[in-house]
């Protein structure tokens, strides 16, 4: 298996001319060949190590732009560890954070800093550098030092190249730790499912520190040599995509919402040009998945999760079943646990991609077992062909009276399917679901509605209790 830095080296050499990062400035996209950002990548490496972060941890918080992926590359291929987290934390977070791991320096880009900043009494070893303001001194110094310190490539895949964090830090964090080998695992089993190559043009504007992201929209680019564009503003999204023209796009159900609300020809006609628009990270609503496949656009509907470095499985092409939520991965073993009488258990997977567990928490946590297998707490049925069928959280199922699985999920979209209910909430309530809703509908319609599901619903799943909510400020609960 190749690792990081022996892939950008034979990007060098196939590809040191043509466009790599194409970022927006002044109105138009700019673009940076592979040569430059290659360079770039290897001189800020130098400096890096230079400064004594050679082996550490080094934590990345920033909007997404062409100098984050400069520093993504840089720490993973060279210097140590990337420990990327989620620019919309809070400051509580950020301790959480740097609590639950040793990072040795912290890149933040501006908008953040002040965040960071208050942070710095408790942490006042770790070094903290403004990525716009630090990043063209770093790489000047790197380039000074071309002469004088050789470069090594970080060759152990089995080293800790990357650190992820669960979403939701609400106590301490779930640290997930992968390896090279972890992270591209999956790139054969990806290729040759969709063959990604340096013809094709990505348009990237989800965040970049998810796993999903990270290692299919900017990781595997170094593998298949296609183009990226990255988004200026998600409010100029469907503008820029059209402009763009792309032909390969990750994105999730909200945003597939928000095209298919804006939809017109001209939109139609560029994701039709789409060769692979894959959708993950959440359940797509089954008839807009349909809307696009039946309007001939190769919508792929992906399920991964951090801990597996993303996916498990991932639709066909031309797949014409449109219920399932993908085809497991060749290279991976995924089993159902302790499957019901409809064969719904807990999904299980196996495989290099998985994690070798989390940090400093593997004593708390039961989601890896003495195999090292992944315990993901999803639900579904796993056909013989492998087609996969998500059927909700098995932390958030009802166990009724009579020993019958209610699923949360599913019972919360049936109400969500009526837009004048703002949310949904389905919990346990004597051993019976029960439902608090928010709404300005009045109580009368609300209980229409809520008969006319039950009258769908067998016994066991129906709604016993309804507590509804005025969407007004002061509303108060009936």
């Amino acid at each position: 298996m190749k690792c990081i830095s022996e892939y950008l080296a034979d990007d060098y050499d196939k590809w040191a001319d043509r466009p790599y990062i194409s970022t927006k400035e002044n109105g138009n996209f700019r673009s940076f060949t592979f040569r430059e950002t290659i360079d770039h990548i290897r001189a800020l490496s130098r400096s890096l190590i230079a400064r004594g972060f050679h082996h550490k941890n080094i934590m990345l918080c920033g909007e997404n732009s062409r100098e984050w992926i400069l520093l993504y590359f840089a720490v993973m291929g060279y210097v140590g560890a990337c420990v990327p987290v989620d620019r919309e934390w809070t400051a509580h977070d950020f301790q959480n954070t740097l609590s639950a791991v040793p990072v040795s320096a912290v890149f933040v880009s501006r908008s953040r800093m002040e965040r960071f900043e208050a942070l710095r009494n408790r942490f006042p070893d770790i070094p903290l550098f403004c990525i716009e303001d630090t990043l063209p001194t770093l790489i000047a110094e790197g380039k000074a030092l071309s002469s004088c310190l050789p470069l090594c490539g970080q060759t152990d895949v089995s080293r800790t190249a990357l650190i992820l964090f669960t979403s939701g830090t609400t106590n301490m964090p779930k640290a997930i730790p992968l390896t090279q080998e972890n992270l591209f695992a999956n790139w054969d089993t990806l290729y040759r499912r969709t063959p990604m190559t340096d013809r094709d043009i990505s348009y990237v504007f989800l965040p970049f520190h998810h796993v999903y992201t990270g290692v299919a929209n900017i990781l595997y680019t170094i593998v298949s040599g296609m183009q990226l564009f990255l988004c200026s503003d998600l409010n100029r999204l469907i503008p820029e995509l059209m402009e763009v023209c792309p032909t390969v796009v990750c994105t999730v159900p909200l945003f597939l919402y928000k095209m298919y609300d804006a939809m017109n020809d001209e939109l139609l006609q560029v994701l039709r040009n789409i060769r692979f628009l894959y959708c993950g990270g959440s359940f797509t609503e089954p008839d807009i998945k349909k809307y696009f496949i039946r309007q001939g656009v190769c919508l792929l509907e992906a399920y991964g999760t951090t801990e597996t470095s993303s996916v498990i499985a991932l639709a066909y092409p031309n797949d014409p079943d449109l219920a399932a939520n993908g085809v497991v991965f060749e290279n991976l073993t995924v089993r159902i646990l302790d499957p019901d009488e409809n064969g719904v258990g807990e999904i299980v997977v196996s495989g290099k991609s998985v994690s070798g567990g989390y940090i400093n928490h593997n004593d708390h946590y039961s989601d890896f077992d003495e195999s090292g297998a992944y315990h993901t707490g999803d639900l579904g049925i796993l056909a013989p062909d492998g087609h996969l069928y998500l059927k909700g959280r098995k932390k958030r199922m009802i166990l009724t009276a009579n020993g019958k699985n209610v699923y949360v999920e599913e019972l919360e979209e049936m109400f969500l399917k009526d837009p004048r209910i703002k949310t949904a909430a389905v919990f346990e309530e004597n051993h019976h679901p029960a439902v608090s809703i928010v709404s300005d509908l009045p109580e009368e319609d609300v209980r229409e509605y809520l008969a006319e599901i039950n009258r769908n619903l067998p016994r066991f799943k129906q709604i016993r209790k309804l507590y509804l909510k005025p969407d007004t400020p002061g509303g108060r609960i009936k």
